[in-house]
């Protein structure tokens, strides 16, 4: 079962009147192939809640978002220190992989702060803006987790 209806319906509910169906089928498909983020996660919907976070703060879904003085791209903001190169706006699959690939290594580096290394490299677990930073995508995550509600047909 695929978690597409889950992300649509949260990024809708965070960015309403917009078409999510690029980033959102690149989430879902990324989420879908791959072993969830997090223990006890079999319906994937914290995995897929936790991109659809992140891509909020990073881009508001943003596919071809641009940032740090031209040295973030796509709607995940990959810097170039981490792979990020201008290809990635191109290629949503692509971007949602290199973040998911990231986001799992964040969350094993520094279990404390799970998105601080995502945030700001190496230094993040450290760092008192990339704990705010982390602490925000992970209550965004479990807010969408425990509201968002996918209509099914009757």
């Amino acid at each position: 079962m695929t978690v597409l209806p889950f992300v649509l319906a949260a990024m809708t509910q965070l960015a309403p009147g917009r078409d999510h169906n690029e980033l959102g089928g690149a989430i879902a498909r990324a989420v879908d192939s791959n072993k969830p983020l997090f223990a006890n996660d079999a319906d994937r919907r914290r995995t897929a809640a936790l991109l659809v976070a992140v891509a909020y703060r990073e881009s508001t879904f943003i596919a071809d978002a641009v940032g740090d003085k031209g040295q973030s791209f796509c709607a995940f903001q990959i810097h170039r220190s981490s792979g990020g190169t201008p290809a990635l706006l191109r290629d949503p699959d692509e971007c949602v992989g290199s973040a998911m690939t990231m986001l799992r290594t964040s969350l094993r580096v520094c279990p404390s702060h799970p998105i601080a290394w995502y945030a700001s490299g190496p230094a993040g677990c450290g760092s008192t803006r990339a704990q705010r930073i982390s602490r925000d995508r992970m209550n965004l995550a479990a807010y969408l987790v425990g509201q968002v509600k996918v209509q099914t047909a009757a």
